[in-house]
């Protein structure tokens, strides 16, 4: 089981962002630290695989979580080429 989730959404202006979220039990240890997302936005999905690649959070990931990231973002990127709403699995 991997420690992150994702959240992928459609921007206005036609581009793809993905949030990458590390989760963190509820324990007293972790209740004061402010964890923020990995943001990042691309034009296509073939441009946010790079992008993802080249950070080393995207390293800790599951195959299986890569392999849903992948279908995640296909789907977004035929949503914005057919001008349709996405909705994630």
């Amino acid at each position: 089981m991997d420690n992150f989730y994702c959240l992928i959404r459609l921007q206005k202006n036609r581009t793809i962002s993905l949030c990458l979220f590390e989760s963190i039990q509820n324990s007293l240890e972790n209740y004061d630290k402010n964890i923020y997302p990995i943001c990042f936005t691309a034009v296509s999905a073939d441009s946010m695989y790079i992008l993802l690649s080249k950070h080393d959070l995207f390293k800790k990931l599951s195959i299986n979580h890569v392999l849903y990231l992948g279908q995640e973002l296909y789907k977004a990127e035929l949503s914005v080429i057919f001008n349709q709403s996405y909705v994630q699995n």
